[in-house]
């Protein structure tokens, strides 16, 4: 199932969902899930080079986004070692596998999340480790308790908690749209005047990928 449009969120809006996740906390399974997807999509699209960011901050809000959805909202959990193969329960989770979260409540075919084991929050690490002996399944409750801020290079969403970079991040986020909105129209004249049909279909392209991390431009 393809994902809406219209339930997309701008990565200027997802910082600002993560801001406010920092100070009251959140119960919103969606937002928080569509946040994440567009974080992901900004750190894939900075890879490739058609965007910049600051890969190391924005990995820090990815980080800290799956912490949330890991331990706030019951999920399914699919480990995959470095060989590609499945892991069951009987194994212990290596430091090289991928962990894959399905989580309760979502049913687009995108709803997956993956993340390298070693970038999780090393209490959440031990916490999944003990779960993961029991089953694959994951709820709020197997995570109680406090955790520190940052801890081996990686945080999570505590509240009143600093955000490292905050200053880059802002202006990174608010700078961006326009950026994309600008980039965004002049794909659209370039591939309205143009004669080839092979060049139009790759600008269309590079204005959906452009959308798929700022959301509806065409406006």
């Amino acid at each position: 199932m393809r994902e809406d449009r219209r339930e997309r969120i701008a990565l200027d809006e997802a910082y600002e969902f993560y801001q406010e996740t920092l100070a009251e906390g959140t119960s919103d399974l969606h937002q928080l899930a569509n946040s994440l997807k567009t974080v992901c999509r900004a750190l894939d699209a900075a890879e490739a080079g058609e965007m910049e960011l600051t890969m190391r901050l924005w990995e820090k809000i990815r980080q800290a986004l799956f912490d949330r959805l890991l331990t706030s909202f019951p999920a399914h959990v699919v480990a995959i070692a470095g060989n590609g193969q499945v892991l069951s329960q009987k194994d212990f989770l290596p430091d090289d596998c991928i962990l894959e979260l399905h989580p309760e409540g979502l049913r687009r075919d995108d709803d997956v999340f993956q993340i390298d084991i070693e970038e999780l929050h090393p209490l959440t690490r031990s916490r999944l480790d003990k779960v993961w002996c029991e089953r694959p399944g994951t709820r709020r409750e197997d995570f109680v308790g406090g955790q520190a801020e940052c801890e081996g290079g990686v945080c999570t969403l505590k509240a009143n908690a600093m955000i490292i970079g905050a200053e880059v991040l802002q202006v990174e986020a608010a700078n961006g749209r326009q950026k994309a909105y600008s980039s965004y129209w002049r794909l659209y004249w370039q591939s309205y005047c143009s004669p080839s049909s092979r060049e139009k279909q790759y600008m269309v392209r590079q204005m959906a990928s452009l959308e798929a991390v700022w959301g509806n431009l065409h406006y």
